[in-house]
């Protein structure tokens, strides 16, 4: 593929590698999420998705509520600080708008699950969830007896392998070099597990500017395949170094998340392209956001690039 056609418009990227019944890995964890890539999932209807993960917040609470997810593998879900994933439990225990699917590991499970995935292997052993029911309810784990004699139990857990990771960072330039100020999490992983890469960016910057903080570089070139240049696309979560979280607009999805019908309001007024939405966030509001960001952590997206 030539470097010049990883980049492309939001829709186009969803479009192309999010299709029904596709298992998909989410990047960031409460920052750094890919808000925007996943309200444009809502946005073009698509459905029976599997999501693989680690600990997954107000992105899958919405897709959930708005159809598009079947199953859930991970070790944690909700909307975080403020409230409950009110759709993910009305999914799971009460149908709504149709049955979740729930697959649990450990935290440190998920994280084996992308390393296993990263690396092209059946499994990775560990000793994580022994002492717990997990492995019991997930029949993908598997304990074993440690086949070189120690007579210790150890589970093994196989390998996460989506269709497609959506990655948001700080910035990236057009052949898909991704750079992760902050919290990396699982994204390294993800975007080696993955079939298919998008990263969604706060900045398309040319490869020069990559080249000067290697070290920043989480997510390489040959992992990607498509690049989206997506301003404010983790709000209403935190992007380090760009904008503080908006806990007053997600606590307000928190509250009207309790009840569908609600809910379904909500989705009608916020589900629109990511322009038109920020449009409707507010440019004072985002400003406010960057000001809080600045003065709370103090940090460039990528400190010290311009020297």
């Amino acid at each position: 593929m030539d470097d010049r056609e990883k980049v492309m418009d939001l829709a186009t990227a969803i479009e192309r590698y999010v299709t029904d019944g596709s298992s998909i890995a989410f990047g960031g964890m409460g920052g750094r999420d890919p808000e925007a890539a996943a309200r444009e999932i809502v946005r073009q209807g698509t459905t029976g998705l599997t999501v693989l993960d680690d600990a997954r917040t107000t992105l899958l609470d919405i897709m959930v509520g708005a159809g598009c997810v079947d199953e859930y593998v991970g070790s944690w879900v909700g909307t975080s600080l403020i409230s409950q994933g009110h759709n993910i439990r009305n999914a799971v225990e009460n149908d709504v708008p149709h049955h979740l699917e729930m697959r649990d590991v450990s935290n440190f499970g998920s994280s084996l699950m992308f390393l296993a995935g990263a690396m092209d292997l059946p499994f990775v052993p560990t000793r994580s969830m022994l002492d717990t029911d997990i492995p019991t309810y997930n029949d993908d784990l598997e304990v074993i007896e440690d086949p070189l004699g120690s007579g210790d139990p150890l589970v093994l857990v196989p390998p996460a392998r989506p269709d497609v990771a959506v990655i948001h960072v700080q910035r990236c330039d057009p052949m898909g070099n991704a750079q992760i100020l902050g919290n990396v999490v699982n994204d390294h992983l993800k975007a080696r597990a993955a079939e298919h890469t998008i990263v969604t960016c706060e900045e398309l910057v040319p490869t020069e500017e990559i080249q000067r903080r290697p070290e920043f570089t989480r997510i390489p070139f040959y992992t990607v395949d498509a690049v989206v240049e997506v301003p404010f696309g983790s709000h209403p979560w935190h992007c380090y170094g760009q904008y503080y979280a908006d806990l007053p607009f997600y606590r307000e999805y928190g509250l009207r998340s309790q009840d569908y019908d609600e809910f379904c309001e909500w989705l009608d007024e916020w589900i629109c392209p990511h322009e038109e939405y920020l449009e409707k966030v507010g440019t004072d509001r985002l400003a406010t956001l960057e000001h809080m960001e600045r003065t709370i952590n103090g940090a460039s997206p990528v400190e010290g690039a311009d020297e």
